[in-house]
């Protein structure tokens, strides 16, 4: 017997879930007693050895082994080291039966170690990515998915009978075999903490003679009833010794001993320790083995199952039957198109802006689809060297590098959006700091210092750009100062003081400066903090010029079980930023809606503002920048619906962020590592760059607009931009990345058809050249390509090059001549984006 190890026999009872056949979960376990069940049982291995004992034999498993226990079946498992991962799946073999297929009485032996067995390769295979598919359905709950679990039960139980049935040896013992013997165990199993049950009472129950009830149970168990029915109570003590402060012989005689010296024979008998040396040594993660056979699923062993799922290939040759069709009359009323999602382009740190890559991006996408300005962190960050002090203490200032800056920003064609902070550590009151580059995130340590420091750069930039130049820029003070203990240490008192400083040294200088502010978000519920500050500033005679909030899709989780941590107790990390915030609030990712719900919710709650100047200076579909989901076309459909929900309701909306020219934290950043840029670090197109430059080409005039496209007109030329736009699952929601591999990012997707789309537009005369653009998994896609030629982590020039011959979308040009109704006809993938434009040929 291995050390520890429990030789009890027990029986199980299966609960299934509600209208689904099956139980499937991954679980850690160190040993589990022997005990059998009912029902059917596959075993999947995901890391580590496990040891399983069938009866009397013993079979040893590895990683990516699946082993069956069939029906009734003895067994034990065992893991080396402890809390091995393993998928388990129970068949409820009542819903097989009424299927009207026989499997009781039936055995199948399936043990993927057995090298006999090889020649199965695929089957195996086929039978992982199916468990594997199972527990997906099981935990997303996408819609029909009880019965896409009974079609896949269906399918395994089909491998199983072509496969893996073997004959039943007649002349060899099973204890199935005998239901009288089940029964006793059974009774025992129920009836076993109960201190008069005997030898005398199980025989009178079931109406043996006890002579004959002793002999017959030893010879088919292998025990005696005495051993047997000590070791059922010792079974369901062990919990109690753990997890309660109960004395050993409360446990003893709780549990059906006769007193504790009883108790403490049949523990060294068994486990070969006392229950208080137990007690002491054994850990919680015992105590859950024991305790909880059905463990919480970890992302650790589900990333580890979901690989088998198996990349999706190619485009869904599936396509709805039929067309959902819209007509649109370019004689009817039209409306004025605010381009606000031009107005604003994002990056996340300023000394980047000296990088002659990051500036060859830039001048990329100004020449392509230009923007009115950008946004940045970290003006006077050490890096830039702006604010420095002497060895006596006193200041100077070295504006250097930071005109550098702002003349590469204005000779690329771009205005500068600056936001000012963070504090320069000399001048910060308080260590602490945000992001690997040290922003420091404190009040000045003397607040004469931080407004002279104000002056002095607000003089310099008006003498050096003039005054005319310079009110055309956008001051935005701080970034999400709400947020406690990340972005701000200070009080939300010394916050609004400090605010107010800088507000009004500015204005001194020029009262047509633009300040604004302060970048907040809405992580949970942190209003009031908004709310508190727009009281002060009322009191104190500040009116904002502009009012500037980041939004990424994300909610409170109205169900989460555990209580929100206290924000001014948070910790700063600059590392671990995005888990720490994602591990201390009960946030979860939003449902297809919102993202706009948010939008909409934080306008209205600034309803009394005077100046209704509203800038989204950050916005994404997760403020996570190791999603992979970033890389993908679901960003490209993600930004055009949430555009053309939201663009007129704001003066600007800077999608965050032009660049993977990103380093907030340290992280590997292979080639499509899930960052957040339009573009890849080495200038590589995403589908969400071309997102926004279809965008770019839309009219000034919306004729049209549903759920799924927009119409638009510009002169004498229409366009016509629609996506096919599918959410992710709950799983990924709730920030679980299980189902998201380097190679492989659609499983967290329902798997859809391919949708049918036709437009009629009507009034359209004369000969037209349409230019078609699209984006999908095979056109416009790098990340695609990238896994397409084998996802090098390290690339080099050439596959640069191919890639960004790759990365541009498909295209096609039609003409045709027409006197009243035209007909478009399209099919999108999922995700897909696609862009018409009619011109006028004359």
């Amino acid at each position: 017997m291995l050390q520890g190890a429990l030789i009890i026999l027990g029986y199980e009872q299966l609960d299934y879930l509600h209208n689904i056949p099956i139980n499937i979960y991954t679980h850690k376990v160190a040993n589990f007693p022997y005990h059998w069940h009912e029902d059917m049982e596959i075993l999947f291995v995901l890391s580590d050895d496990v040891e399983i004992r069938v009866n009397q034999n013993s079979y040893k498993l590895r990683e990516g082994d699946v082993f069956l226990i069939n029906m009734n079946e003895l067994h034990f498992i065992s893991a080396t080291p402890k809390n091995a991962q393993i998928l388990v799946l129970q068949i409820d073999h009542e819903y097989v039966k009424g299927m009207d297929i026989q499997i009781e009485g039936k055995k199948f032996y399936l043990n993927s170690s057995d090298e006999q067995d090889n020649h199965k390769k695929h089957v195996f295979e086929d039978i992982k990515r199916t468990l594997a598919s199972m527990m997906q359905h099981v935990l997303n709950r996408m819609p029909f998915y009880s019965i896409k679990i009974k079609q896949q039960l269906l399918h395994l139980v089909a491998l199983l009978l072509e496969h893996f049935e073997v004959s039943v040896k007649t002349d060899q013992y099973n204890i199935e075999d005998d239901q009288r013997l089940l029964d006793i165990l059974k009774y025992m199993n129920d009836h076993c903490k109960d201190p008069d049950i005997s030898l005398n009472q199980v025989a009178e129950v079931f109406s043996l003679n006890p002579q004959y009830l002793s002999r017959y149970f030893k010879s088919k168990v292998g025990i005696s009833f005495k051993k047997r029915l000590d070791s059922l109570r010792l079974q369901k003590s062990l919990s109690a010794v753990i997890a309660t402060t109960k004395s050993i012989n409360e446990i003893a005689l709780e549990y059906g001993f006769p007193d504790s010296k009883a108790y403490y024979r049949v523990f060294k008998e068994v486990l070969g320790s006392t229950p208080n040396q137990y007690r002491q040594r054994e850990t919680q993660v015992l105590q859950n083995d024991l305790g909880n056979y059905l463990s919480i699923n970890s992302q650790e062993s589900l990333s580890k199952l979901f690989k088998y799922l198996g990349r999706r290939e190619g485009l869904e040759q599936i396509v709805e039957s039929n067309p959902e069709t819209t007509v649109s009359n370019l004689y009817g009323k039209s409306t004025k198109l605010n381009p606000s999602f031009r107005k604003l382009l994002t990056i996340g740190y300023a000394p980047h802006i000296l990088r002659e890559d990051f500036l060859e991006q830039l001048r990329q996408i100004q020449r392509e689809m230009p923007f009115d300005y950008l946004r940045f962190h970290g003006i006077f960050s050490d890096e830039l060297m702006i604010y420095n002090e002497k060895s006596d203490g006193t200041s100077y200032y070295n504006f250097n590098h930071m005109d550098t800056l702002l003349d590469n920003i204005l000779s690329s064609g771009i205005k500068p959006f600056i936001e000012i902070g963070f504090m320069p550590k000399e001048l910060a009151k308080s260590p602490d700091k945000i992001f690997w580059w040290e922003g420091y995130v404190s009040p000045p340590k003397e607040m004469n210092r931080w407004t002279d420091l104000i002056v002095q750069f607000m003089r310099h930039v008006i003498n050096r750009y003039g005054i005319e130049e310079v009110r055309s820029w956008y001051f935005e003070f701080w970034n999400e100062p709400e947020v406690e203990g990340f972005f701000w240490t200070g009080s939300r008192e010394e916050f609004f003081a400090f605010f107010a400083a800088t507000y009004k040294c500015i204005k001194s200088i020029d009262p047509y400066i633009k300040v604004g502010g302060f970048g907040h978000i809405d992580f949970s519920d942190r209003q009031e903090w908004h709310k508190e500050f727009q009281e002060y500033a009322w009191k104190n005679g500040i009116e904002l010029d502009f009012h500037s909030f980041h939004v990424y899709n994300t909610s409170n989780n109205q169900n989460a079980g555990h209580q929100r941590v206290s924000p001014n107790k948070w910790s700063i990390s600059t590392e671990n930023t995005i888990q720490d915030i994602i591990g201390r609030t009960s946030l979860i990712i939003g449902d297809e809606d919102n993202l706009t719900n948010k939008i909409d919710a934080i306008i209205k709650k600034q309803h009394s503002l005077k100046r209704r100047d509203f800038w989204i200076t950050e916005w994404n579909s997760n403020f996570d920048s190791k999603d992979l989901l970033h890389d993908t076309c679901y960003m490209a459909a993600f930004i055009i619906k949430s555009v053309l929900e939201n663009h007129n309701k704001v003066s600007g909306m800077g999608y965050w962020t032009s660049t993977d020219i990103f380093e907030e934290q340290k992280q590997e950043k292979h080639l499509f590592h899930g960052g957040f840029g339009l573009m890849t670090y080495n200038g590589i197109k995403k589908p969400a760059y071309h997102a926004m430059y279809f965008l770019s080409k839309l009219g000034v005039e919306i004729i049209d607009q549903g759920k799924d496209f927009i119409l638009t007109k510009k002169g004498d030329s229409y366009q016509l931009l629609l996506f096919y736009y599918v959410h992710p699952n709950l799983l990924y929601r709730s920030f679980d990345y299980s189902e998201l591999h380097l190679t492989d990012r659609d499983q967290v997707f329902e798997k859809k058809s391919a949708k049918y789309r036709k437009f009629i537009i009507q009034n359209l005369n004369g000969r037209y050249r349409v230019h078609k653009r699209f984006v999908n998994k095979k056109a416009g896609s790098s990340y695609d390509s990238w896994v397409d030629i084998g996802a090098p982590l390290h690339i080099e020039e050439e596959g640069v090059a191919y890639l960004k011959s790759r990365a541009e979308p498909g295209y096609e040009v039609t003409e045709f001549e027409t006197t009243g109704d035209y007909t478009v006809e399209c099919v999108l993938q999922q995700h897909e984006i696609q862009l018409f434009e009619f011109k006028k040929l004359y």
